[in-house]
């Protein structure tokens, strides 16, 4: 099964000194489990939805074309709704939306797609604008059909995720937090049902 994890810097792993990120941590464990998967990493560190919604399509298509077994795991936001140098969030609410409901619709309808909420940071400012913005993409999602993983509260409870993102660069984890990261992921019924295609 050929896997593209789409999204920003979370997804590239920005931040973890071992360069694996959630997705290679997950995509790791699931292959000594016997699933047989091909990760490809498509995060690009400071996207917007707005961003990744112009270039997901021709890099999945490059993929994935042809191929039966492809699947799509969509995770952006954050940067959404981090703070511009006015103090304002670097897009709109309802602009993130209409970038996140075009990535779903067009994704939904060629592959398997599955979407994580974007994480908090462990301060107020930003984890407002970003939980706002989180719980608006999970109901696009419901009403789009792509099963939505919610990551902000049990991230903002770990220490992993919160500690490693204050003594790092003050808004990415180290290995230990996307570890955390990973096993959220790891137990999701829908990444599970996932898998049982992937043998």
């Amino acid at each position: 099964m050929r896997l593209c994890f789409i999204g920003d810097s979370y997804v590239t792993g920005t931040g973890d000194e071992t360069c694996q990120g959630w997705a290679g941590r997950l995509c790791a464990r699931e292959r000594q489990a016997g699933h047989d998967l091909t990760l490809y990493n498509l995060g690009v560190r400071g996207q917007t939805s707005h961003d990744i919604a112009l270039r997901w399509q021709a890099e999945a298509q490059a993929r994935l074309h042809g191929r039966a077994d492809g699947g799509i795991i969509l995770s952006f936001g954050a940067n959404d709704a981090r703070a511009d140098a006015s103090g304002q969030p670097r897009l709109a609410l309802q602009d993130s939306l209409r970038a996140t409901e075009r990535v779903l619709r067009r994704a939904r309808a060629r592959w398997p797609t599955l979407m994580v909420g974007p994480p908090p940071v462990g301060r107020p400012g930003p984890d407002l604008r970003t939980r706002v913005l989180e719980q608006a993409m999970a109901a696009l999602c419901d009403r789009a059909g792509v099963p939505f993983l919610s990551v902000w509260a049990p991230l903002l409870d770990c220490a992993a995720w919160c500690d490693g993102i204050a003594q790092g660069d003050g808004l990415h984890p180290g290995g230990a937090g996307y570890a955390m990261l990973a096993r959220l992921v790891q137990d999701w019924p829908a990444w599970r049902n996932l898998m049982a295609t992937s043998h």
